[in-house]
């Protein structure tokens, strides 16, 4: 637990080891399946290393939809009350409530949400888009 390798370090090592041993002498389904199992594992690795401002920096988005306060109602660790305050929106926009406007704090929720979410599964679409930013969850 508190020593090397660390499970940062065995999910990079697991990962290497598929992409750089493992898939090379696999073909077709084999292959596809492999190629799965790294992309799982390099997700996995990626937010391990972002830790909890993922979460904080959607919170700091609801904060500006609905305040500080009613985000700190919204549920026990960050985890969950971004998925309450997600669920939230999503039943308000299903309702018609951002009918009229879905942008300015809205806008700055679904962009947030869509931007911390595509650093850990897809950090590449981020860096050839106008959302470029570093490829840290």
């Amino acid at each position: 637990m508190f020593d090397r390798p660390d499970r940062l370090d065995l999910l990079q090592a697991a990962e290497a080891t598929l992409r750089d041993e493992v898939l090379p002498a696999l073909e077709g389904g084999a292959r596809y399946a492999a190629l799965m199992a790294a992309s799982a594992i390099a997700i996995a690795r990626r937010e391990i290393e972002a830790g909890s401002e993922p979460a904080r920096t959607v919170l700091d988005a609801f904060a500006e939809l609905y305040g500080q306060d009613n985000v700190h109602r919204a549920g026990g660790d960050s985890g969950e009350r971004v998925r309450s305050l997600m669920g939230d929106l999503a039943r308000e926009i299903r309702d018609g409530e951002y009918d009229d406007d879905l942008l300015g704090p809205v806008h700055g929720v679904l962009t947030a949400l869509v931007v911390e979410r595509l650093k850990c599964s897809n950090p590449r679409f981020l860096e050839a888009s106008e959302y470029s930013q570093p490829s840290r969850c």
